[in-house]
């Protein structure tokens, strides 16, 4: 028994669910009507798709097609699809601020016709929907700004605001679309510009722009693509209503032309461009062939037809992108090939069958560098005279490329070249260059070679030590006009000195062993040259850790850099100024500071592929090899991003100079 009575609550409730979810839940809510109430016209705007205005000036006719609205009459155009949405916004929020009954018996008056209801000239229909919508619109009404209304089928007069009769008293001219085109310009996948000067062809493949008339080049997307928005985007001032005579207009022979060729669509649009207006010499007339009217537009639509190809081509150096670049080869006559291979985030040098770490944001810095290189001047537009530039033996080759370790569906394992870049002759700041793919001969900075360096030294590593500070046992420094410190850690691991008798200054001695420890070279700059004084350096840092090692620090360089070197690496690096103060302090307590006195640096003879450089440069500038030692040179910096370093003590003031006392031999490792 229970379970029956169960069952039936279950069916009453299923039941009394059924009708609320499939009824109750239809019906609109208390908001809803208020938001509908005294609402005078209710239609749903996606099915309309005609819509006929009458005045007192004509007929004008509006219909919907491929979800376009077009001008059928008293012309054939584009409709604005503006002013068409403004017109469905206004006829929606209609309200009715008194409706009045005009078909009461005995009233003895017939207010249709006092409203001007009856035979009204000014209508509004609708059609499409499930029922044609007609508006009637009557005299105004005694309050300013209000005018009387009623639906066509219905005897109720109301009083509206007169918004919707301004719209649709409009001129024909004011529903037509404004904008010269409808070509979407993103979409645009071919553009030809004919003018006096000649042709000029483009095409967009793989979302970039080329020229293939009246030569095959790389087109600059953005120019191009502001070009096409200059005419597809374009607004029409006004319309010519007899069209017939082209000649007058300038039109019959036109001055140029631009066609235009989206994606998607069966013919090109085609813009003719006229002459001048007479009475208004800054509007031209212009002629599109998917219109039929003669148009009047700005006059600043006659740039295009100044465009040159240069002004459209790319003016960079080179396009790809980095991020598919996983080798950089570097080669210069005479030298031995640099192979920079990325490896994960990093990058490193092949050699003997070795990865070989690297300053990977040099790297980085070339990669971007012949990214965004700027062509100068474009030289030649057939490569037929390549040893007057240089580069039938160009002294630098760049090939960009990238690696696949195995053979896939898409790739096969090995290398694929992107791009190779040939460097020749220097002339007035500039390089000439080729694309091995392109036959253009360009000029660009010769800036650009500096950060292609040829000698592998220059592509180390900036992490000179890679240590921790506490994991330094002992420390020693000397130098000229400064007595040698030797200090070690005793069995509490405090730091004292191994001879001789005073007390340790911890403050500065930390900081010597945060800088040692974690030190960063500014630049390598190449093999060691005399000029650089590391024979016999002005002062030597010697320290036992687990990796020991000596620094040894010699002349100042022309860029206030000090030049330096380190046991078991090869080559020169320089160091900071405020490494090498960090260095200078005096590690005793009341002992007085001094300092290493900087020879007097001399400026680097001017080298093919380097520029000279402004000193103390906040960015340091990229360096080309160091000569070798039968050169002595001070050479330029190259990229680097020099690595934090610890606050530096200000030394107190000199003391009288004391004779040094003879050094004690290093520490042993």
């Amino acid at each position: 028994m229970k379970s029956k009575n169960t069952l039936l609550l279950l069916l009453v409730a299923g039941a009394i669910y059924a009708f609320i979810y499939f009824f109750e839940s239809k019906q609109p809510t208390s908001q809803d009507n208020a938001a509908h109430a005294g609402r005078v016209v209710e239609f749903d705007r996606d099915k309309i798709n005609a819509i006929t205005i009458k005045n007192t000036d004509g007929t004008i006719k509006l219909v919907k097609k491929d979800n376009a609205w077009l001008l059928e009459a008293p012309v054939k155009d584009r409709a604005d699809s503006g002013v068409i949405n403004q017109l469905f916004t206004t006829a929606e929020g209609l309200k009715s601020e008194e409706a009045i009954p005009t078909d009461k018996q005995g009233s003895g008056k017939d207010l249709l016709k006092d409203f001007g209801l009856t035979s009204s000239e000014t209508r509004l229909t609708f059609a499409g929907g499930p029922k044609t919508v007609e508006l009637v619109f009557g005299k105004d009404a005694a309050v300013e700004g209000k005018l009387y209304v009623r639906l066509e089928d219905s005897k109720t007069a109301h009083v509206i605001s007169n918004d919707l009769k301004n719209q649709i008293t409009k001129k024909p001219d004011d529903f037509r679309d404004h904008k010269l085109t409808d070509v979407v310009t993103t979409q645009v996948t071919k553009a030809d510009l004919k003018s006096g000067a000649g042709e000029i062809e483009l095409e967009k493949k793989e979302q970039h722009w080329s020229l293939s008339k009246p030569f095959k080049a790389r087109g600059n997307d953005q120019k191009i693509g502001d070009v096409i928005s200059q005419v597809a985007n374009a607004r029409v001032d006004s319309f010519v209503a007899d069209g017939s005579n082209l000649a007058s207009f300038g039109l019959q022979e036109p001055r140029g032309s631009v066609t235009l060729t989206a994606e998607g669509s069966k013919e090109p649009v085609v813009l003719q461009i006229g002459k001048a207006v007479e009475k208004e010499k800054d509007k031209i007339y212009v002629k599109l062939s998917t219109r039929d009217a003669v148009l009047v537009v700005p006059k600043t639509l006659d740039a295009v037809l100044d465009t040159k190809p240069g002004d459209v081509r790319d003016r960079n150096l080179a396009r790809f992108s980095s991020d598919i670049v996983d080798r950089i080869n570097i080669e210069s006559p005479g030298k031995d090939k640099i192979v920079l291979a990325r490896k994960g985030e990093s990058w490193v040098r092949k050699a003997d069958g070795k990865d070989l770490p690297i300053n990977t944001p040099a790297a980085a810095k070339l990669l971007s560098e012949l990214q965004t290189g700027q062509v100068v001047n474009f030289v030649a537009d057939v490569a037929t005279e390549l040893p007057k530039y240089g580069l039938d033996r160009p002294q630098e080759t760049i090939t960009l490329s990238s690696y696949a370790s195995e053979n896939t569906a898409e790739t096969k394992a090995g290398e694929k070249s992107i791009v190779t870049i040939l460097f020749g002759k220097t002339e007035e700041g500039n390089v000439y260059a080729k694309l091995d793919d392109e036959p253009f001969v360009v000029s660009v900075s010769k800036s650009i070679l500096d950060f292609a360096m040829t000698d592998p030294l220059q592509w180390q590593d900036l992490a000179i030590y890679k240590n921790k500070p506490e994991d330094i046992t002992a420390l020693e420094i000397a130098g000229e006009n400064r007595p040698t410190v030797t200090l070690e850690r005793d069995k509490d691991k405090k730091w004292v000195l191994a001879k001789g008798d005073g007390k340790v200054n911890q403050t500065n001695l930390q900081s010597v062993l945060n800088t040692l420890a974690t030190l960063r070279a500014v630049r390598w700059v190449g093999a060691a040259a005399p000029n650089q004084d590391l024979a016999q350096p002005k002062l030597t840092v010697s320290f036992k850790a687990s990796a020991p090692g000596k620094l040894s620090l010699g002349a100042q360089s022309s860029d206030m850099l000090t030049y330096a070197s380190a046991d078991g690496l090869t080559g020169t690096f320089a160091v900071s100024q405020p490494d090498v103060t960090v260095f200078e302090l005096p590690l005793i307590e009341g002992a007085p500071a001094t300092t290493t006195p900087p020879a007097t640096p001399t400026p680097a003879p001017p080298s093919p592929t380097t520029t000279p450089q402004p000193p103390a440069s906040p960015t340091p500038i990229p360096a080309v090899p160091a000569p070798g030692p039968q050169t002595p040179a001070a050479p330029t910096p190259i990229p680097a991003i020099p690595a934090p370093q610890p606050p530096t003590a200000t030394p107190p003031p000199p003391a009288p100079a004391t004779p040094p006392a003879p050094a004690p031999p290093a520490p042993q490792n």
